[in-house]
């Protein structure tokens, strides 16, 4: 029968015609995919609902039907109760044949009364379409997007939706770190891959892989056990502490941009206000400090952050490894202090491994550094004394005289250090010189004194 005909019949038979033998044909014979196309292939056709105006559209692309993954399938096998002409046809139950995909979505964030309670509810059909239905293999993040846009949006953008479109598939997708839908939960759920504990090892599915480093030039291949060892990867594994630092604190959840990007938590002049999220007391200190105001006037040489305290192992800083790396750290912006403090009986003890005699620190402070211009720098001539009876509880101001940072070399600054060091120098010199002059000079004579001995036969010298 041509379609036009069929669909004329079944038009006619639905407003109640004069052919009345058609529905007695219809209702004795199943209706199969070509008589629901019959009608359902018209785009114009459409249901009035409840609400003026917006019609619901019945119309079922034959061809996307046949190239989904029920494209085998019958009409009849979803819509069960279906005859022809028909009705407004009860909702397909997706549970009849997938019997065991509703138990793991009840349980998840898409199935929670909260997410059902929501429009539009995530259901079957969100994911996987109506009649062009997708394997889960064939969603994207183009279907995540149909209900969460903003962080789809904010995924697009960031180094692992930028690498996505330029062909890289090993970059993380929604799938990567939220899991399968059926059984995806809500961050908040202790058995997420997303809860606060699990991010770690989450993101250490890519990020622990230093093969996968090298392919994609990722700068620190092992920053998975780098944290780990670190004090936030400790607190947060070991300790179970919710308010530890773990990955997306510092680098975002879906906006995660490269560090070189100004827009990226982890860019260098962004440092501050990122770890200042948690450290707030620190960062009121650090943005007075003479280091803060210069980062914040786009000194890129003014110490952030992670030039102290690294980025990925960060340890405690009482302990006395990292206090005497620190004076390192400290040297490669104040090479000359360095030097000069490495002179002095507080540098040779440090340098020996100790840490029990001053550090830079303990003379100018860790985050609230001032100039020694500064009547708040802990080394302004006013507070020195203080500073001094740290270590020292007797210390006078007379004891504050001592320069910590002397260069004896430095005649306009140290004049009196300066002749003392020249003195030394030049009589240490000179006794060696002299000295030295006359071993060479004693030298022939006293072998040849022995050697006339030894010829003479007379005895040895005692």
């Amino acid at each position: 029968m041509p379609q036009g005909l069929r669909r004329a019949l079944v038009a006619a038979a639905v407003l109640g015609g004069a052919l009345l033998a058609a529905p007695a044909a219809w209702a004795a014979e199943k209706p199969t995919a070509e008589d629901c196309l019959a009608c359902h292939a018209d785009r114009d056709l459409k249901r009035e609902t409840p609400r003026p105006g917006r019609p619901v559209s019945l119309f079922v692309d034959g061809a996307a039907l046949k190239g989904s993954a029920h494209g085998g399938l019958d009409c009849l096998t979803c819509h069960t109760t279906a005859t022809a002409p028909h009705e407004r046809l009860p909702r397909v139950r997706c549970a009849d044949c997938h019997a065991a995909v509703p138990g793991g979505l009840a349980g998840g964030a898409h199935g929670s009364r909260r997410a059902q309670a929501r429009a539009p509810a995530p259901t079957c059909t969100a994911c996987h379409g109506t009649h062009d239905v997708r394997p889960a293999a064939a969603l994207s993040i183009d279907t995540c997007a149909t209900c969460h846009a903003a962080q789809v949006r904010q995924y697009r953008e960031s180094i692992h939706g930028t690498s996505r479109g330029r062909g890289d598939s090993e970059a993380a997708t929604c799938r990567s770190c939220h899991g399968a839908a059926h059984g995806l939960r809500a961050k908040s759920d202790p058995r997420a891959p997303t809860y606060h504990l699990n991010l770690p090892r989450t993101c250490a599915t890519c990020h622990a892989d230093p093969e996968l480093a090298k392919r994609h030039n990722i700068a620190v291949g092992a920053v998975y056990q780098l944290y780990m060892d670190s004090i936030h990867g400790r607190a947060v594994t070991r300790s179970g502490l919710l308010v530890a630092a773990n990955c997306s604190d510092c680098h975002g959840a879906h906006d995660i941009k490269p560090r070189t990007e100004p827009t990226s938590r982890v860019f260098r002049a962004s440092i501050p206000v990122t770890c200042g999220a948690c450290h707030a007391g620190v960062l009121a200190e650090y943005v007075q400090s003479i280091h803060g105001r210069e980062a914040a006037r786009g000194n890129a040489g003014a110490p952030v952050c992670t030039d102290c305290h690294s980025a990925h192992q960060i340890r405690r800083t009482e302990a006395a490894p990292w206090q005497l790396d620190v004076i390192r750290e400290c040297g490669t912006c104040h090479a000359e202090s360095l030097r000069t403090y490495r002179d002095t009986f507080h540098g040779k003890v440090t340098t020996l491994g100790l840490a029990r005699v001053a550090k830079c620190a303990d003379c100018h402070g860790s985050h609230t550094i001032q100039p020694a211009s500064d009547p708040r720098s802990t080394i302004a001539t006013a507070n020195l004394v203080a500073t001094c009876r740290q270590c020292h509880p007797a210390a006078t101001p007379k004891f504050t005289e001592f320069q910590p940072h002397a260069d004896p070399t430095n005649r306009a600054r140290f004049p009196g250090l300066y002749y003392s060091w020249l003195f030394m120098t030049l009589l240490l010199v000179g006794t060696f010189s002299f000295f030295g002059l006359h071993t060479l000079l004693w030298l022939p004579r006293s072998l040849a004194e022995r050697l006339g001995r030894r010829r003479s036969g007379a005895p040895p010298e005692p």
